[in-house]
């Protein structure tokens, strides 16, 4: 008797908050994919180097790689009443398959309750220690939740949201952060303003109590589109506040930087044509006092502090013709790079620390975000420390998901046999716009950041050359399959600094089956 009175509760407790519930009109959609790698040279240096070599510090990586990578993502959109709603989105499950860190060396995905082996909180004094890291992403990671509501005057977008996606794919980076954006239509017409807090610091120490309240980083968007009869067109204003660095005891600086985003999409008949560019000045440093030295990745310059200003330029422009069933198209790059030829002066490679362009997937190897994600920075022999960076931008010399410092060009055919299959060939050629050093000044001189050291440059500013093939089939109208070929001719730029340095060709085989619902 017990047991039924317990359940009769339990039934009726369920239906109780059940019933609220019952009003909203909740939608669910989503995407799951599988994918399998193989990988021939991530080094893009030579397998076969013995120990001591001049690439033998960065050659860890001389063997290749395969593995099967899964993600499971849901979004959610509660709709409470008409013109109000609550959208959330999760990821669930993203790790290669066999991965047995998170898990505390097992592969088992059962229920756990108590703190895995390996956990971050494992220090240097627990018996755990070195045992494993543990990455809360592979189960579940919930990114996004804000509300989303019209109002008389527009619409209004709260909470933790996408930002820096705008105009063409180029500079795209699906990125979450907390903020409030606004919408108003009029006609062909559409203005859009936006803050977002894109990072919220505190004193990474007692000591920083007092000295860091102001240590956050803030953007702010004011942007308009408009649309007509071949295409649309817009221009977006950003200005960005950060002030992360100013709670450096020893000397902290100020961030301000300002960016114009002007871009274009157009189809004439079976002609499309999208262009996008960007200009970006500013305040990249600005010291709280010039008569003092300023500690910057661990080094003292040789002078007092010296305040950095930016000028950078990109473009973009992408065309294609479609012949049904063949199709033909051809795109550019350009993106400036700085060479820290100047101590007060900075020309670009600002996208790393902008955190753009990382969804922009101009290639299967070269600045794509899946195959940085898996395999890691595209690194050569290019040093991982303070000489393999930008002093003043911070932005790694290896080739990341973002694509920074480049002349970019490419040409791609396509044929659809069928509705449901796309074969498609792609050839791209890039190199840098700037060859990096290792410092302020000029080359085989001391440096400005290390006066006891040479100014070194890269010995070239060729990436390299890449062809992709991919053959895509849709086996229903939501679930796609896609085998691809990428082969990179690896240029003399991923040698860095040293022209003994032997590089490689790299090349990589996948598959992928993707659901979107």
């Amino acid at each position: 008797m017990k047991r039924i009175l317990v359940t009769l509760l339990s039934l009726g407790l369920i239906m109780v908050f059940a019933m609220p519930a019952a009003a909203v009109d909740v939608k669910f959609s989503g995407e799951y994919y599988a994918q399998g790698w193989y990988v021939d040279n991530p080094s893009v240096l030579d397998k076969g180097e013995k120990a001591g070599a001049a690439s033998w510090t960065n050659n860890s990586l001389r063997g290749p790689n395969a593995f099967y990578g899964q993600r499971f993502r849901l979004t959610s959109e509660f709709q409470v009443v008409e013109g109000l709603k609550l959208v959330t989105r999760f990821d669930a499950m993203e790790k290669r398959w066999g991965d047995q860190a998170w898990a505390g060396a097992t592969g088992e995905t059962q229920s756990r309750t108590q703190t895995p082996t390996g956990s971050p909180s494992n220090g240097a004094g627990s018996a755990l220690a070195g045992a494993g890291t543990v990455k809360t992403q592979e189960n579940i990671e919930w990114e996004r939740a804000y509300l989303d509501f019209n109002v008389p005057f527009g619409k209004f977008q709260v909470g933790y949201m996408q930002y820096l996606t705008w105009g063409t794919s180029f500079l795209d980076t699906t990125l979450t952060a907390g903020g409030i954006r606004y919408y108003y239509n009029q006609g062909p017409w559409q203005v859009v303003a936006a803050t977002e807090k894109r990072a919220e610091y505190v004193g990474l120490n007692a000591n920083n109590i007092g000295i860091a309240n102001d240590a956050d980083r803030d953007l702010y968007d004011l942007g308009v589109t408009y649309k007509f009869t071949p295409g649309q067109a817009g221009i977006l204003y950003q200005y960005m506040r950060s002030a992360q660095n100013k709670w450096q005891q020893a000397n902290g600086y100020l961030t301000q930087l300002n960016g114009f985003y002007p871009y274009a999409q157009l189809t004439f008949g079976n002609f499309f044509i999208e262009a996008e560019g960007v200009y970006g000045t500013g305040t990249l440093r600005s010291y709280e006092s010039t008569t003092t030295a300023a500690s910057v990745g661990g080094t003292t310059p040789a002078s007092n502090a010296q305040n950095v200003s930016l000028n950078a330029y990109a473009a973009y422009v992408h065309g294609m013709y479609d012949f049904k069933p063949a199709y033909i198209g051809a795109k550019f790059v350009y993106i400036s790079g700085d060479d820290n030829s100047n101590s007060d002066k900075a020309s670009g490679s600002i996208l790393q620390s902008l955190q753009m362009n990382r969804s922009f997937y101009p290639t299967l190897i070269l600045w794509n975000d899946d195959y940085q994600n898996n395999l890691g920075n595209i690194q050569g022999n290019i040093p991982a420390g303070a000489t393999g960076a930008n002093r003043r931008t911070g932005q790694t010399y290896a080739v990341r998901q973002e694509m920074d410092n480049v002349w970019f060009y490419q040409i791609y055919a396509g044929f659809k046999p069928t509705p449901k299959m796309d074969l498609k060939a792609a050839f791209s050629i890039a190199s840098a716009d700037k060859a990096p050093k290792s410092d302020v000044g000029t080359t085989g001189q001391a440096g400005y950041y290390n006066p006891g050291a040479a100014v070194q440059e890269f010995v070239s500013t060729k990436y390299g050359n890449e062809l992709d093939l991919t053959a895509t089939y849709k086996i229903y109208d939501n679930l796609t399959y896609m085998i691809g070929m990428g082969y990179l001719w690896v240029g003399d730029y991923f040698k860095g600094y040293d022209n003994n340095a032997v590089v490689k060709d790299n090349y990589l085989l996948t598959h992928k089956l993707t659901l979107n619902f």
